[in-house]
């Protein structure tokens, strides 16, 4: 019975929508728009979104039910308004069509790329050659009529980057508005995943480092170039190079290789200006599979969390020699053996200083908890319960240094603890699936929290197929409220840094 009905329903909403056509003289008209203000798509595009209208042609994807922002905000008559997106968000990305969500609504084939399965889906999918034409507009900027690019001027101290892991991409949001501005393709590898795992601006901020854990490089960009995008320079730096930090003239900068194996228990110096070249190796057998660092503001002390040797390192960078002088290195519990194996029961991911550097808080994945030391010399302060099964990831700071902010992966929550009492104040439930790092914009009003989303879908609309979109999700600082935006992204955001 629920199917007879489903399909009356489609044959009535078919004849309401072919007899509204009828007595308006037809959903073309919805664009017969003569004012001088609007930004007209190429006659190619503008002929897919506003075919002739029959009785064999009545659907969502001719413009009737976008030729203004009625339709979930999505004026596709107006280019200018196109590229602003809808009341989902971003819906178009200069420069790449796969991971734009418009080409996702009017794709219906899980083979090429993302399928979005909206309401009255067969409503707005399209012929697959003009899919093909409107991905092709999209690779090639998405222009206007008369040439434009959209969203060319954007300030670096508006952007925020994050990582899309699976995608070998990193998305440029505008800080502001939270619209996906580009996705940069990164990585030397054609046909394997390089997989971004982590993002550094530099502190002049003319610049941005990633780590691609699986290829094995780190790669250097302009912050100030658009497409084509700059890539200034890439540096082989050992197996799975994870965190990044750099040194506060910007001449320096240090890599930890997270590599599980064992057989590489290094962090490694380079020369951050280019052409970029490892400058030192720091080794020590307990420092197996370090992940997290965190640097000094005069960046004279370099800490580190080895996540399966479970020590922590406190190293002078000036020296960067593995000395009983020039490092402190202390167990992150006393359980912990001394082999460089670990217990397994800790497993230190992520390490953050307190604005005073006074604290050296870490996320330790195995025991689901914060655990806070001394700075100075190691030692434990307290040790702060997340939740069963919270595995946290990526931990910040809050601009105002009153709130540590940590990503629980396996629950979905974010806790935020204040960092003075060293006590949670907050859990926040249903952050996106899978939430891995955590930035705030620069005004301190909102936290924003990149999630992996690699086993569900929390974006604008479901997806079929193979291909997971990844979403990132904004909290309120002023009463740590979940907000319903979801930006949607490429595979996997993971890293992220606001510029600021």
């Amino acid at each position: 019975m629920t199917e007879y009905l489903m399909k009356y329903f489609r044959k009535i909403i078919t004849i309401t929508v072919f007899l509204f056509a009828v007595f308006f003289n037809s959903c073309e008209q919805d664009f017969v728009n003569n004012n001088p203000d609007v930004v007209k798509s190429p006659s190619e595009i503008e002929a897919i979104f506003n075919p002739p209208v029959t009785s064999n042609n009545i659907s969502c994807s001719t413009p009737s039910c976008h030729g203004n922002e009625n339709s979930g905000g999505m004026n596709l008559v107006d280019w200018q308004k196109a590229m602003n997106g809808s009341d989902n968000g971003t819906m178009i990305i200069p420069y790449n069509g796969f991971w734009s969500h418009l080409y996702g609504v009017i794709n219906n084939d899980t083979l090429a790329g993302p399928v979005s399965n909206i309401a009255f889906s067969e409503f707005h999918k399209i012929d697959p050659q003009n899919v093909t034409e409107i991905k092709n507009w999209i690779d090639q900027g998405a222009k206007s009529a008369d040439g434009q690019v959209a969203f060319i001027n954007v300030s670096k101290l508006d952007k925020t980057f994050i990582t899309n892991q699976a995608s070998d991409v990193v998305a440029v949001l505008d800080s502001d508005s939270k619209r996906v501005l580009r996705l940069i393709p990164v990585g030397g590898r054609s046909g394997q995943l390089d997989a971004p795992h982590y993002i550094k601006v530099s502190p002049d901020k003319n610049f941005f480092y990633i780590s691609l854990i699986q290829e094995g490089y780190i790669e250097k960009f302009d912050i100030n170039t658009d497409y084509p995008f700059s890539k200034l320079d890439r540096l082989q730096i050992g197996l799975n190079p994870a965190h990044i930090e750099i040194s506060p003239d910007g001449s320096k900068g240090y890599v930890t290789n997270f590599d599980a194996s064992g057989s590489e228990r290094v962090i490694r110096r380079f020369n951050a200006n280019s052409p970029m070249q490892i400058t030192g190796v720091f080794q020590d057998q307990k420092l197996t599979a370090p992940h997290g660092m965190a640097l000094t503001a005069d960046g004279s002390q370099l800490y580190i969390a080895s996540e399966i040797g479970e020590y922590l390192f406190k190293i002078n960078t000036d020296t960067f020699i593995n000395s009983d002088t020039t490092v402190i290195k202390e167990p992150i519990d006393p359980s912990v053996p001394p082999n460089g194996q670990g217990t397994g029961n800790f497993k230190p991911y992520q390490i953050v200083l307190s604005h005073d550097e006074s604290k050296l808080f870490v996320s330790c994945r195995g025991s689901n908890e914060i655990r806070v030391y001394r700075a100075d010399d190691l030692t434990l302060i307290s040790q702060i319960y997340l939740g069963n099964n919270s595995y946290p990831l990526l931990i910040k700071i809050s601009n105002d240094g009153n709130y540590l902010f940590t990503c629980n992966r396996n629950n979905n929550t974010v806790s935020v603890i204040n960092t003075n009492t060293l006590s949670i104040i907050s859990t926040i439930t249903g952050v996106g699936i899978q939430p891995h790092g955590v930035d705030f914009t620069k005004d301190g009003q909102y936290a924003i929290i990149a999630c992996e989303t690699q086993s569900g879908f929390d974006g604008h609309h479901p997806t079929v197929g193979s291909t997971k979109i990844g979403v990132t999700r904004i909290i309120q600082m002023s009463n740590f409220s979940l907000l319903e935006n979801r930006i949607e992204m490429a595979s996997f955001p993971a890293g992220i840094e606001v510029v600021k």
